[in-house]
């Protein structure tokens, strides 16, 4: 893979290049959230795939729009 992504990235497939990724996915683990991701717990919202609420990257990307948006709204209100 890395010799792959060499020609769109040179220098990538080197000695030096460390990677380390991790998957985890708790799609059985559903969270109680509100409509703006938010838990029981006031101000702690969840996202992503570790909530139990999206199956990818779009739809994880997404749910951290969805609670930064309610986020910024709560900030303004405070300032």
């Amino acid at each position: 893979m890395l010799e792959a992504m060499d020609r769109i990235t040179p220098g990538i497939f080197s000695r030096h290049t460390l990677l380390y990724g991790v998957e985890v996915k708790f799609y059985t683990n559903r969270i109680k959230l509100s409509p703006t991701l938010e838990t029981p717990i006031k101000n702690l919202f969840f996202v992503g795939d570790g909530a139990g609420v999206t199956r990818g990257l779009m739809q994880a990307s997404i749910s951290g729009i969805i609670a930064s948006r309610e986020v910024v709204k709560r900030m303004g209100k405070h300032r």
